[in-house]
């Protein structure tokens, strides 16, 4: 339940490109990998957010699976995608793992991988 309030978040804070929101969901060294093969570090993330550069509209997740271990959760989902990105509309459908470290009391993402649908 935890691990999905904080998923919950992430997409809020994406979609609400809230900068306060994205610092306090993502790991200080997290890598954000996007269908693209593009890694983004997590200053590089809010930074591109905030800006529009990635303009997020509608994340939409489907078929999530989430594993915990320890402190460890595992997200497994798929998930659509409207987002302008450098002012180009674009829809994505992709598959997403996502790796969640439980640090002190707060659940902090520290890998998200995603790969286009075929």
């Amino acid at each position: 339940m935890e691990v999905m309030m904080r998923m919950s978040a992430l997409k809020n804070a994406l979609i609400a490109k809230d900068s306060v929101s994205l610092s306090a969901v993502l790991a200080d060294d997290v890598t954000y990998g996007h269908t693209t093969g593009k890694v983004q570090t997590k200053g590089e993330l809010i930074r591109s957010v905030v800006s529009k550069e990635q303009d997020y509209k509608s994340i939409e997740p489907a078929d999530m699976k989430i594993r915990v271990f320890d402190n460890t959760a595992i997200v497994n989902m798929n998930s659509k995608v409207l987002l302008n990105f450098k002012n180009e509309p674009l829809e994505i459908k992709m598959k997403v793992t996502l790796v969640w470290i439980k640090k002190g009391n707060d659940w902090k993402l520290e890998a998200r991988q995603a790969v286009k649908e075929n």
